[in-house]
């Protein structure tokens, strides 16, 4: 498997992790329910996305019996996702506590959504069979 999809699916399990800890916080600690939107986050894109995102990378271009259509793209989209998830995380979970950084969470959730877009761009491309053109 390449770095990309190691790289999520490494991603997505220390993401789980955190999310299971963070459940576990908000169990024993009742005050820490304003966690939960962050604790969904972390469990849903974090370990959720980003292992659909490995799985993917490795599989469906395999499926295809075809090439990634751009390796570079995918691992951009792994920092890009990486760095937007944590902002948007630590930013939500400021807003929550103490109603500030609203304006920087959605900077890092619009970043968010566009590496969801690079994947999907990066996938279609592979997925799309382009007819060889005839003379």
């Amino acid at each position: 498997m390449n770095r990309t999809t190691m790289g999520f699916i490494y991603t997505g399990m220390a993401y789980l992790m955190v999310g299971v800890g963070l459940g576990l916080y908000i169990s024993i600690d009742s005050s820490a329910r304003i966690l939960v939107p962050v604790h969904a986050h972390v469990n849903l894109v974090g370990f959720v996305m980003f292992t659909i995102f490995g799985i993917s990378y490795h599989i469906l271009p395999r499926f295809r019996g075809r090439p990634l259509y751009s390796e570079g793209m995918a691992w951009l989209q792994f920092w890009a996702a990486n760095v937007s998830l944590a902002g948007f995380l630590v930013f939500t979970a400021t807003k929550l506590y103490w109603g500030v950084g609203s304006d920087l969470r959605a900077v890092f959730a619009a970043l968010l959504a566009l590496s969801f877009v690079l994947f999907v761009y990066n996938m279609g491309r592979t997925m799309i069979q382009v007819p060889p053109q005839q003379h």
